[in-house]
């Protein structure tokens, strides 16, 4: 590591606890927030699990906790709230380390490696997902560490960490399939610990939770049947909410398969570029699932940068920061005209909803153009030569 890429590691561990202590009230905040928290995601669930847990109470009965009994366990342990902020503000400079690790492995880029570290670092999203505490941070450390350890060909790590993610953060246990195309050799061993280590997981999780099932139910459970109706920035609720009650079954059927049925095309089209077809099934899941945050967003164009060497063929990417900035700005003043002052219906925040998938679909849609692109040019660059897209 060298001296500037320290310098993004101390940058952000300075800047996540400098915001955390100086405005303590904004983690609460972010923490209500839809845009920055879940239910499934939510450190107000995570503590409410954690303080059942010391208490020997049942965790799930509620229906209020919905994280993994690892994690609540693990959580347990942590008691000062200061703790809390030096936790999560590591967390997020080991991604930031692991992004700046990930461009060193990329000889074509003509950037510094610590410029994705940086990147990462500003970004206001990931930035504001850091300081609310969502558990989104967890899975993301895993899976750079993943991605990282697939780049390197440590196929026991790749698994493992993959794994974590799967268990962490449901739709994620579908990234193996890119990540094993990244590997250049033993994509079976990494296969087999990561279908191990979920085995293993689930097994320790059954025996945390006083030899019950019941999480199953509580947390994949919410996330696959969407039980837990609430506005989020996904495409899901307000069908839900709007819909007949005998096609909903039917409905969350579609949006599950949806979810997941773009990845092993993509891992198959791009198999020659595994890295960006890792990415572009990253994005495809953040766009498509049932419960997504900012700071979800703002990871997945935290790996934007790796495509420099195909910026010269992007089309849509000033489309693509003002679909975002109108996100950011318009969100929480459509969610106040509705939920505080009335003068609003979900139509309102629905409508920022499908604003938001745009731009994420407009950013995967010109990376998958530029891709394609690039090999017709066989990895040369000519712009003399106009293509149309069908």
């Amino acid at each position: 590591m060298n001296k500037r890429e320290k310098q993004v590691v101390l940058a952000c561990v300075g800047s996540r606890l400098l915001i955390s202590l100086a405005f303590p009230s904004l983690q609460q905040q972010l923490d209500n927030a839809v845009e920055f928290s879940t239910p499934v995601t939510s450190f107000r669930s995570l503590q409410e699990g954690v303080f059942l847990l010391q208490n020997n109470l049942p965790v799930y009965d509620g229906g209020v906790v919905h994280h993994l009994p690892l994690l609540v366990a693990l959580m347990s342990v942590v008691t000062a709230d200061v703790a809390y902020s030096v936790l999560y503000a590591a967390m997020d400079a080991l991604v930031a380390y692991q992004l700046m690790a990930i461009s060193r492995q990329f000889k074509q880029l003509s950037t510094p490696s610590w410029v994705p570290g940086a990147l990462y670092v500003a970004n206001p999203l990931v930035l504001l997902s850091c300081v609310s505490r969502s558990t989104v941070l967890f899975s993301n450390l895993a899976l750079t560490t993943a991605l990282l350890a697939a780049l390197r060909d440590e196929a026991l790590l790749a698994g493992a960490a993959i794994a974590v993610a799967g268990y962490l953060s449901f739709y994620a246990v579908f990234l193996v399939v890119p990540l094993l195309a990244v590997l250049q050799r033993g994509r079976p061993l990494t296969a087999a610990v990561s279908a191990l280590c979920l085995a293993l997981f689930q097994l320790a999780s059954y025996k945390v939770s006083d030899n019950s099932w019941a999480y199953l139910r509580s947390s994949y459970g919410v996330i696959i049947t969407f039980s837990k109706l609430m506005p989020n920035l996904g495409l899901w609720w307000y069908f839900f909410i709007e819909m007949f009650d005998f096609f909903i079954p039917f409905f969350k059927a579609v949006f599950n398969i949806f979810a997941v049925a773009f990845i092993t095309p993509f891992s198959i089209r791009f198999w020659q570029q595994p890295f960006y077809a890792f990415v572009l099934c990253l994005g495809w899941i953040t766009l498509t699932k049932s419960y997504p945050t900012l700071g979800e967003g703002g990871f997945f164009l935290s790996f934007v940068p790796f495509f420099q060497p195909l910026f010269i063929y992007l089309r849509y990417s000033v489309v693509s920061t003002l679909l975002f900035l109108h996100v950011i700005i318009l969100s929480p003043t459509f969610y106040h005209l509705w939920v505080d002052l009335g003068s609003g219906n979900s139509n309102f925040f629905y409508a920022i909803s499908l604003l938001y998938a745009l731009a994420l679909a407009s950013v995967i849609i010109d990376l998958c153009w530029s891709m394609l692109r690039n090999e017709y040019d066989r990895g040369k660059p000519n712009t003399n030569v106009k293509l149309t897209q069908l």
